[in-house]
């Protein structure tokens, strides 16, 4: 009896150990939103970004052109992301990519306009192999 009652105790610790080891991974409140992309080949007609942490409900959304002249930047995909951290998110393409073109990723809230950081909106460039 005395036995089962250690075994109990120590699979409580261990359970209890593993829930705040999660916790540890999971991202701060106040986290910016954050993108990876890595250059790529695309898979058919998808690419995949590395990483993203989205603080609210949004999208991410992949675009060709250059960033800095959004008025010319055509949308390619995106994908409805719930709050959090996400990661090797696939997006599907209309269309696929030429070799050497540069895309980017963005992370948009809701409304359509992208999340913005102290350094500027939350993207991340990259090329086409």
């Amino acid at each position: 009896m005395k036995s089962s009652r250690v075994l109990i105790v120590a699979a409580s610790a261990v359970a209890a150990s593993f829930a705040v080891a999660s916790n540890a991974f999971a991202a701060e409140p106040g986290t910016p939103a954050s993108v990876l992309a890595m250059n790529q080949k695309p898979k058919g007609d998808s690419v995949s970004i590395t990483y993203v942490f989205v603080p609210k409900d949004g999208t991410l959304a992949i675009y060709s052109g250059d960033p800095a002249n959004r008025a010319h930047a055509k949308l390619l995909g995106k994908a409805v992301l719930p709050h959090g951290d996400h990661r090797n998110v696939s997006i599907k393409l209309n269309g696929e990519p030429k070799m050497g073109e540069r895309l980017w990723a963005v992370i948009e809230g809701t409304s359509g306009k992208p999340f913005t950081n102290a350094d500027g909106p939350a993207e991340q460039s990259f090329k086409v192999l």
